[in-house]
């Protein structure tokens, strides 16, 4: 072992992460190993930090108490909920400063090959926060994969049954691409071009 053991724990941890190599994991490590008085300290207290970030209770992002930032924001449009995969893929929205509405994260995508199904998603909260929250539109933004398509099947069908309208992003994004991989033209006219699948006139 070159390193030592907590360095190596942390290249371990950082190169499981999708879209992270090995390399690029210890680059990241080393640079941050290398960190000096304020900057050191911040990052630090940070990482202390994550043990009190968990997800919000209405949506799903990631929160430091009860409510995420979104959902606490008194200027948000609670009558429209953009439905994500992961928090990455609101991050990404966001990003775009033209969404103004709310979010709910499913944490994760039907697929029979992993033993996943609705139940273990974030589904009936979906449900439930349209009837208590008097929601008016349901944008439905997931990636375009098999998993994907098929989660917003079993969406579309369910929501059928409530009186709101319904888009769906539109497919600026390449069949098989991912929300946070997408560069912010491409995401931005996907958002624009979202189609009207359930309701209105």
């Amino acid at each position: 072992m070159i390193y030592p053991e907590n360095l190596e724990f942390l290249i371990q941890f950082f190169s499981e992460i999708p879209g992270i190599s090995e390399r690029a994991a210890e680059r990241a490590v080393l640079q941050l190993s290398r960190l000096e008085g304020e900057k050191r300290r911040l990052i630090l207290n940070a990482l202390r930090e994550l043990e009190r970030v968990k997800p919000c209770l209405e949506c799903g992002l990631p929160a430091q108490g009860s409510l995420c930032a979104v959902c606490k924001d008194p200027e948000r449009d609670r009558t429209s909920l953009c439905v994500v995969e992961q928090p990455r893929d609101a991050i990404s929205i966001e990003k775009l400063g033209d969404y103004k509405g709310l979010y709910h994260v499913l944490g994760g995508v039907i697929s029979p090959l992993e033993d996943i199904s609705p139940e273990d998603l974030n589904v009936e909260s979906l449900f439930n926060r349209i009837r208590k929250h008097g929601v008016k539109t349901v944008i439905i933004a997931l990636n375009p994969t098999v998993e994907g398509e098929a989660t917003s099947k079993f969406l579309l069908e369910r929501l059928a049954k409530f009186d709101v309208e319904v888009y769906r992003i539109g497919y600026g994004i390449p069949y098989g691409g991912t929300i946070d991989m997408a560069d912010e033209l491409t995401l931005k006219r996907a958002f624009e071009d979202k189609k009207l699948i359930i309701g209105g006139k």
